[in-house]
């Protein structure tokens, strides 16, 4: 499976109730697009928290 580096990224809210979006993900001359809703929300954010406190902690263990 290859992997391609985001270049940028957005996310733009449709509708608030029930709440759903669209993910704009960027990468090299193409743009991917996602339908994103609540529950999704929620479960990408543990997941980048959880990436983003490993960051940290490798960052600690190296001091």
């Amino acid at each position: 499976m290859a992997v391609h580096k985001i270049a940028a990224f957005s996310v733009t809210t449709n509708c608030a109730e029930p709440l759903r979006g669209i993910v704009e993900i960027d990468m090299a001359g193409k743009t991917l697009r996602f339908e994103l809703n609540e529950d999704v929300a929620h479960s990408l954010c543990s997941d980048l928290d959880h990436f983003l406190t490993q960051a940290q902690q490798r960052a600690f263990d190296n001091i």
